[in-house]
């Protein structure tokens, strides 16, 4: 029996997912979103949280997420929106709802999109996201991976990622910033370094009119996790990259 889906929030997340996911036909809402601002009167058996969670007082404001939780009505909810960490467990105790966390690993360049994601991570009740994981498979094939973890797990690793590709993109500028002074070619440079095996050449181009990192998923997500945690290298990798933007705009 087919399942009613319903994604919640139609932005770079959401239109990724939904693409993802097609074969399952969710239903879409988005109240910023003229054409996608009404749903079906139903009970969905699944809705998969892709809303915009700010950085606000150097935190991520999961507001919206709390809207979506309110506002629609769901057996299990998936959260997709990065949040900080501790929050589906907040989250269960405030409400008594069935929620889980599963990070995105969309974007909206080609340094996030040229991959195959055969993997999903699922965090929270060991029961809840097992049937997150029937419903999920028409999608995929035997080849794609499940991996059922703690919720706090699962919103760290996001957390993890995009400060590792902060940090190897400021890592690069930094040595940029040594061609400059040597008057050696960047790019040269670039290709004998990804020649070692161990190197992954992702976040390794450097761009001479914006030699600093300047997304919307860095700029809330880097900021958040090194506060939440006073994470002090992460902290220093800020600094470098706002010195960097000081300099290429003066």
């Amino acid at each position: 029996m087919s399942k009613n889906v319903l994604i919640i929030g139609y932005g770079i997340v959401g239109n990724n997912l939904n693409n993802e996911l097609k074969d399952l036909h969710a239903d879409i809402v988005d109240k910023y979103k003229k054409e996608f601002n009404t749903i079906k009167d139903i009970h969905y058996d699944l809705g998969f949280i892709c809303v915009d969670t700010p950085l606000k007082d150097n935190l991520l404001d999961i507001s919206e997420v709390y809207n979506a939780l309110d506002e629609y009505d769901c057996e299990i909810y998936c959260i997709k929106s990065t949040c900080p960490v501790g929050t589906v467990e907040e989250l269960i105790k405030k409400t008594g709802k069935r929620i889980i966390f599963s990070p995105e690993y969309y974007g909206g360049t080609k340094h996030a999109n040229n991959y195959n994601f055969d993997f999903t991570i699922l965090g929270g009740n060991k029961k809840d996201c097992s049937e997150v994981i029937d419903i999920l498979l028409p999608c995929y094939d035997g080849r794609h991976v499940f991996k059922i973890v703690e919720p706090k797990l699962a919103e760290l690793v996001k957390f993890m990622e995009n400060s590792f590709f902060a940090t190897k993109v400021s890592f690069c500028q930094s040595f940029y910033n040594t061609c400059l002074e040597e008057d050696l070619d960047y790019n040269e440079l670039r290709e004998l370094f990804i020649l070692d095996p161990r190197v992954n050449p992702s976040h390794t181009f450097v761009y001479k009119e914006t030699p600093f990192w300047d997304s919307h998923c860095l700029n809330k997500d880097v900021p958040s996790i090194a506060n939440q945690y006073d994470n002090k290298l992460l902290k220093d990798v800020i600094k470098f990259n706002e010195k960097q933007k000081t300099t290429c705009q003066k």
